[in-house]
């Protein structure tokens, strides 16, 4: 048992899900003119959410790895050696996920690289290398103001209601990522402004799960597995505002870092 469900694929409607996903990435302004080449919005996209891709892993890391992540509820739910079961293998899923991400995206020699930086499973690392091949700097990035709407993903990236945290960020995030990587990872518009014509934190959003559960299936299994509902309807509820936050924050960063110029009428 490597979930603590079985049925998540009749249960979640995931292809609302991805479709909801899909229809935020394609109504961002931000992004699309990314898509188009175009330097400036490529580097806001950057820039922009950096705030919010560097402090993900740290809250998931705070919340996973501690007292946080509660284990009563799960043992009162699917029995004390059940629960254990799903919780070592969903551990055994995460990491064969980012092996796999990574093999998937650098070669032999470029992984034994990233191994001695122990950098092989960290995606802010990724995203932070394809900022530099933008000509961005980790100090620019840094120096980078946090927008409203930014603070606001963070904010449910720590949220309190577990089942909020795990849909409405988590799941959320990974569906997002997933859309986003497929319109960017491999458009040679987009790619030909990073100096080694490749996005890589793109790129491993985009690798086969080659039959296992993606990390979408893993977050969206724990926020049902802590839901006190039979009905998916709360998860899916949250999960769509969560990818809301993400198009409400692009059209922030967009305002403030790469405004449309408007022309006036003649």
């Amino acid at each position: 048992m490597s979930l603590f469900h079985q049925d998540n694929e009749s249960f979640f409607d995931y292809p609302m899900l991805r479709a909801a996903a899909r229809k935020g990435i394609e109504d961002s302004g931000l992004i699309m003119r990314a898509a188009n080449g175009e330097r400036k919005a490529a580097e806001s996209l950057h820039r922009g959410f950096w705030g919010f891709v560097r402090q993900f892993e740290v809250a998931i890391a705070e919340r996973v790895n501690s007292k946080s992540l509660p284990r009563e509820p799960l043992y009162a739910k699917f029995g004390r050696r059940e629960a254990r079961t799903a919780l070592a293998g969903a551990a055994r899923n995460v990491k064969d996920l980012q092996k796999s991400e990574i093999e998937g995206v650098f070669n032999e020699a470029e992984r034994a690289l990233l191994e001695m930086q122990h950098e092989e499973a960290t995606h802010a690392a990724h995203w932070a290398a394809d900022a530099k091949n933008l000509g961005i700097s980790r100090a620019e990035l840094d120096r980078t103001p946090l927008m409203p709407g930014i603070k606001a993903l963070n904010d449910a990236a720590r949220a309190e209601d577990l089942v909020e945290f795990f849909a409405k960020s988590l799941a959320a995030t990974e569906f997002v990522a997933e859309e986003l990587g497929d319109v960017l990872a491999r458009n040679a518009k987009y790619t030909k402004l990073f100096s080694r014509r490749r996005a890589i934190w793109m790129e491993v959003h985009t690798i086969p799960h080659d039959g296992g559960p993606s990390h979408a299936d893993i977050v969206l299994d724990f926020a049902r597995a802590y839901s006190r509902s039979d009905s998916p309807e709360r998860i899916h509820k949250v999960a769509l505002e969560g990818m809301c936050l993400f198009g409400a924050a692009a059209r922030e960063v967009e305002e403030h870092f790469c405004p449309v110029t408007k022309v006036a009428a003649e």
